[in-house]
């Protein structure tokens, strides 16, 4: 039998038993006990450091240093189990690894607000510079969002007996998430469509804010209005993060080039049924539709018009992202194509 067998096999019994003692072993003692059997198996070189997480690998960044006063933070986050169980895959390296890797999924630094995050990250970022990568053993006791003085009082306060291994890599921060967004939607109009792209308004949240920019790739002007309110047309779009990284499209021809397309989908033109309100405009009859989609929509005029909208994710899918191809606080991309006008 492998020696790792053994010590799984080991493991399991020293957890069965010293849970079935819970009236003199709290979870934070056996979380303590099996990270020690892990460590002497593993890793029997680790140190804990003064904030009581294990560093594994550290390569040095050369950019600003992690500060925990700052509110937001760009972080590429990888996270396995002890037993090697990867949980959460942010780095595209792990994921070919791992045989998961998806062209259309987003591997990169996502938006994180980290003075709530886990005391344990908060302690793997101390003194790391931006473009660096550290990963590090986070035991079980400091895997909470409460903050204690004492090791003693984290282990008391433990809950948990699965202690975690992290990858980060610091990619930089900024303290106002609406400035550095609304920054990056500008900084890309401008550098992807020069003085053609300007911000544009179709609710009160737009006006003023510099959140929504929009063109279309013509003289609209020289164009007869063709889309009353109310009419359907026929449209194609693609929708692309700010990196170039196509997250969704109608058109097949870019899917398969982007690595996104899917045989249980059908590549066509979609109906878009207009309205009087942004609010009110459909999707074959659906309008559960991120604003800035919308948006962008009522703002389009003719058969044949193409356009182009940028926006930050006040008008697209916050914090929450979605899936694994778009991440939290992201700004979008929306190219458009009205195909045809219903009679």
């Amino acid at each position: 039998m492998k020696r790792s067998v053994i010590f799984i096999a080991v493991a399991a019994c020293f957890l069965t038993s010293a849970c079935a003692q819970k009236d003199t072993a709290t979870s934070g003692s056996v979380a303590q006990e099996y990270l020690n059997l892990w460590l002497k198996e593993y890793h029997p070189e680790a140190r804990a450091n003064a904030s009581g997480i294990y560093i594994l690998e550290d390569e040095a960044g050369t950019g600003a240093v992690w500060d925990k006063d700052i509110l937001y933070s760009l972080l590429t986050v990888t996270i396995r189990t002890l037993n090697g169980t990867i949980s959460t895959v942010g780095h595209e390296g792990f994921a070919k690894q791992l045989g998961t890797y998806a062209q259309g999924n987003y591997y990169g630094p996502s938006v994180t607000f980290t003075s709530t995050g886990y005391a344990g990250v908060e302690a793997l970022l101390e003194g790391m510079r931006a473009g660096g990568t550290r990963t590090a053993i986070i035991p079980a006791w400091l895997l909470t969002t409460d903050r204690y003085s004492t090791q003693e009082e984290y282990l008391d306060a433990c809950s948990s007996v699965s202690s975690l291994i992290y990858t980060i890599t610091f990619a930089g921060q900024f303290e106002d998430l609406a400035k550095w967004e609304q920054e990056n939607v500008k900084q890309y109009a401008s550098s992807t469509f020069g003085s053609l792209m300007k911000p544009a308004v179709f609710n009160d949240a737009t006006k003023e804010a510099d959140i929504f920019y929009f063109y279309t790739l013509g003289n609209i002007k020289n164009q007869k209005d063709t889309l009353e309110r109310g009419k359907k047309y026929t449209l194609n779009y693609t929708g692309r993060l700010l990196n170039g990284q196509v997250f969704d499209t109608t058109e097949e021809k870019v899917a398969k080039d982007n690595g996104i397309y899917s045989s249980d989908r059908t590549y066509a033109p979609v109906t878009i049924t207009s309205a009087e309100s942004y609010e009110n405009y459909a999707l074959d009859g659906n309008t559960s539709l991120v604003d800035g989609f919308k948006g962008a929509l009522s703002l389009m005029k003719y058969e044949g018009e193409k356009s182009v909208a940028v926006f930050t994710s006040d008008l697209g899918y916050l914090s929450s992202g979605s899936g694994l191809k778009i991440p939290p606080y992201a700004p979008l991309r929306f190219d458009f194509e009205i195909v045809a006008v219903s009679e």
